[in-house]
């Protein structure tokens, strides 16, 4: 028998981590993967105190990588693991002017947002069961649907991201892949750490709270499928 797990990218802080956490308390195993070896060893540290008999792995992994991508599949394989739920969460913000765009930012911006998670989704699709129900959920951003000053790449980014994922529920229409669009606002994360900024997060919302959200609309077992959830603040 296969082991079910749910699989985070971006699961080492912020609104991963959040869902991360209330998944291992459900009881679900768990894999999280970040590029940064140290805030997953301290996300480990936290998701293992609530874990019971489930399982936390972590996965060193820049998901813009095409290379590393495929070393996690290796991973699920080899270790006999079905994904059950895929959450896209990675994800980085550039905040700068239209004219001072360039290659480098361009590239950056888009590997996090957009390359990652369809080169993620691609490779889970690839080494899944096609028998076995799997779920996608993609978190974006309101910047996936609203065109913002000093935030051009990252837009587009997320706008190709919404793209993809309509796209990618058309293409798995009929078929035991469930798709599911998510675009918060404004949280209280270290995506806000910008230098030379002080922006006043005090409005913003709580990530844990966003993710109680998501992991509901998402888990819950009805006759139903929520497709797309937007979460703004008040």
């Amino acid at each position: 028998m296969t082991k079910k797990i749910s699989l985070i990218s971006g699961g080492a802080s912020g609104l991963g981590l959040e869902i991360a956490d209330i998944l291992v308390k459900s009881g679900r195993n768990m894999i999280i993967l970040s590029r940064d070896g140290e805030k997953l060893d301290r996300a480990s540290v936290r998701l293992k105190k609530s874990a019971k008999d489930n399982s936390v792995d972590t996965i060193i992994c820049n998901i813009g990588r095409e290379e590393d991508v495929r070393n996690v599949g290796k991973y699920l394989v080899k270790n006999n693991m079905s994904v059950e739920y895929l959450f896209n969460n990675a994800g980085m913000g550039l905040f700068a002017s239209a004219e001072t765009s360039t290659s480098a930012m361009v590239d950056t911006v888009f590997e996090a947002n957009l390359k990652g998670m369809i080169l993620l989704t691609s490779e889970i699709l690839r080494i899944s069961p096609k028998e076995e129900e799997l779920t996608i959920v993609n978190i974006m951003s309101t910047s996936a649907h609203i065109g913002r000053a000093q935030e051009t790449i990252y837009c587009a980014a997320k706008f190709g991201a919404r793209g993809f994922t309509e796209a990618l529920r058309n293409e798995l229409k009929g078929t035991r892949r469930n798709i599911i669009a998510v675009y918060p606002g404004g949280m209280k994360t270290d995506f806000w750490k910008i230098p030379g900024q002080n922006k006043d997060l005090s409005s913003f919302m709580d990530p844990a709270d966003v993710a109680v959200k998501i992991v509901h609309a998402v888990t819950v077992s009805d006759k139903m499928l929520v497709t797309d959830i937007t979460i703004n603040r008040k």
